[in-house]
């Protein structure tokens, strides 16, 4: 699976630029990441990778170091691995897994450039190169204006098709990816995955489905038959992956199921004339039954004779001839707009443009929807491709090759400079409404930090207060988790100040309020008695600090006094059988406890209204106690005198 590294014609190994040091962490199903690095070796820069399961490990056979840790030690790895290699360019497929995003932020605060890649904005033919992240949190400008004066400063692009991937190699590709997953579980057995369903789950319901789909096919070759003699009577909505990202981390969404609600639901309001057909994904696992979910919803909804729907995909005649495309931010909108079709985005995207797709709510898109500005479109995909696309693809050698060398044509001569997003920009691309609030006080060191990244996510508001040192840091990395922030510093946080704060934002509704005493338990105060007033009844008050007298007096004070509200106070202290058995057996490590280990103990001990939350809990303790009996004994007995 390892290949020989590509050569670049158009610059010579030896006039290749300053060297660099890059960390590829995990990446495309293939050995496209392992050539590559082997072409940025051939010259003359430094490429490192960090191998997180057995499939890691299958598609990459330069150096590497395989991280078997648990996930709460992974932020501490990581940035022990960028500082001891010296890295300058941090490589990553898929911008929002788990891993990827702690690896980002520590690379961001070290100054590290964040480079992300995926399946390209338009297909087929291009991937993804950008620096930071994708869709949300790209840099690409939204702005009509921006784009028409970006276009020029790019040559046109190469649209037509080149390159065919056979279904079968993405196939075997991925079997045997996860089977080095599932396989290599006893190496990594620690690995958190990122998918939501068991890799051989999926094999199951895809082999069931095509099933399926065969019985279904002349239903289907019949349904598809008239709607090509019929352009311009039905709309179209295809179906994204349940697990594919862009739904779960950049759109209004919680699965794909609200999205497929609400576009019937809607449908079914605007009692247009016209169809909607719903398209699933051609690589759907099938272990949901789209097409009975969107029928049955139909009939719910009143609209089972205007709303069909067939597996497989979008054939192209049938997309070109649609009277409007609806998508949650599919890439298909990017085809779309390049056949001059409506497009209506319900979530984040990278095309989404005044200009472009339509603005009008979905309700009206129904009646008129709005066709794409054609030049706009053709400045668009200029600018797209030309800031952000590599022609080539990932499987076959190819379309690797002709990637490989764009990517070391970027990777070398820097990516187009795109300027960076900005808070004002971040909060326009509002991935989610929030449903819950939290708040957390006494943001001043790395506890605060971890517990404020452990609750950034999609449909999550944030008011953050803390050092100002630490604070803008801690802001965007939530931002960047898709949460909607509010940063105050430490000097307003006093009990009047926050009052006011609350009244003039109409704050309310806090779930959780975290409040971290550190050497100040004053200040806590302060900030819980501020902030007490917005708490929903059902709320949850967390003090963090050390277990002293003066902080339990406040806790069971707050508890009398807020218990006939419904409110819960809890105490994340130490635990106290670690701290007994550390200072008994002399060893301080059986109480340590990570910031991000200790941010998951009290996120969970605050959902589960808990009054004490130990950090770490007493089977940690225990666990830890016995193996450190049994190493003594195993020292014990391997000393020479004994």
């Amino acid at each position: 699976m390892g290949g020989k590294h590509i050569t670049i014609e158009d610059k010579p190994a030896e006039a290749a630029a300053a060297p660099r040091s890059f960390l590829f962490l995990q990446g495309p199903i293939s050995d496209f990441f392992d050539r590559l690095g082997r072409t940025l070796v051939s010259r003359g820069h430094r490429v490192h990778r960090i191998n997180l399961h057995g499939g890691d490990r299958l598609f990459w056979h330069l150096p590497a170091t395989n991280f078997r840790g648990r996930f709460d030690d992974w932020r501490t790895f990581i940035g022990e691995m960028l500082e001891q290699h010296g890295v300058t360019d941090l490589v990553l497929h898929g911008d929002r897994r788990p891993y990827h995003i702690v690896a980002a932020e520590e690379a961001r605060a070290r100054g590290i450039a964040v480079i992300a890649t995926d399946l390209g904005y338009v297909r087929p033919d291009w991937i993804t190169l950008e620096r930071d992240g994708m869709s949300t949190y790209s840099r690409f400008p939204r702005d009509p204006e921006a784009i028409r004066t970006l276009a020029p400063c790019f040559a046109i692009p190469d649209l037509p098709p080149r390159f065919h991937t056979p279904f079968w190699l993405i196939s075997v590709l991925d079997i045997l990816y996860n089977v080095g997953l599932v396989f290599g579980r006893p190496l990594y057995p620690h690995y958190r995955y990122h998918g939501i369903a068991h890799p051989f789950a999926e094999y199951f319901g895809w082999i069931c489905s095509r099933a399926k789909q065969l019985a279904r096919r002349p239903a289907t070759v019949r349904l598809q038959a008239r709607l090509r003699t019929a352009p311009g009577s039905y709309f179209v909505f295809p179906l994204q992956l349940p697990t594919d990202f862009q739904i779960r981390a950049h759109s209004p969404f919680a699965d794909a199921r609200e999205a497929l609600h609400e576009v019937i639901a809607s449908f079914a309001r605007s009692d247009s004339k016209r169809s909607l057909v719903i398209v699933v994904h051609p690589l759907d696992n099938g272990l949901i039954d789209w097409c009975g979910l969107a029928r049955g919803l139909a009939r719910r909804f009143g609209a089972g004779d205007r709303v069909f729907a067939f597996a497989g995909g979008v054939p192209g005649e049938i997309l070109c001839h649609a009277a409007g495309i609806v998508t949650v931010n599919s890439t298909i909108g990017t085809t779309a707009l390049g056949s001059g079709l409506p497009v209506k985005v319900l979530g984040n995207a990278v095309f989404d443009v005044p200009g472009l797709t339509s603005q009008q709510p979905l309700d009206a898109f129904w009646h008129e929807p709005t066709a794409p500005d054609q030049q706009l479109t053709l400045d668009f995909l200029r600018a797209l491709i030309g800031a952000t696309q590599v022609k080539g693809g990932y499987y076959t050698r190819a379309a690797q090759n002709q990637a490989i060398a764009g990517f070391i044509t970027r990777l070398e001569g820097e990516l187009y400079p795109l300027p960076p997003l900005d808070i004002a920009e971040l909060a326009e691309r509002r991935v989610r409404e929030p449903a819950k609030t939290i708040a957390i006080a006494g943001l001043e060191d790395a506890d605060g930090l971890a517990l404020a990244r452990a609750y950034a996510m999609p449909g999550t508001q944030l008011l953050l207060i803390g050092a100002g040192n630490m604070l803008a840091g801690a802001a965007e990395d939530c931002r960047r988790r898709g949460a909607l922030v509010d940063a105050l510093t430490t000097d307003d946080c006093d009990t009047a100040s926050l009052a006011a704060y609350l009244k003039a934002r109409a704050f309310q509704d806090i779930d959780v309020l975290a409040a971290f005493a550190g050497l100040d338990l004053g200040r806590a105060m302060a900030a819980i008695d501020g902030l007490q007033q917005a708490l929903r009844p059902s709320g949850v008050i967390v003090l963090a600090g050390k277990r002293n007298d003066e902080l339990l007096r406040y806790a069971r004070a707050a508890r009398h006094r807020l218990r006939p509200e419904g409110v819960r106070v809890s105490i994340a202290a130490p635990g106290l059988a670690a701290t007994q058995l550390a200072a008994r057996l002399r060893a301080p490590a059986l109480a340590a406890v990570g910031a991000d280990k200790a941010a998951r103990l009290i996120r969970r001990g605050a959902l589960h209204r808990r009054q004490a939350i130990a950090l770490p809990g007493m089977p940690t303790a225990l666990f830890r106690t016995a193996r450190l009996f049994a190493s003594r004994f195993n020292e014990w007995l391997a000393a020479p005198d004994r």
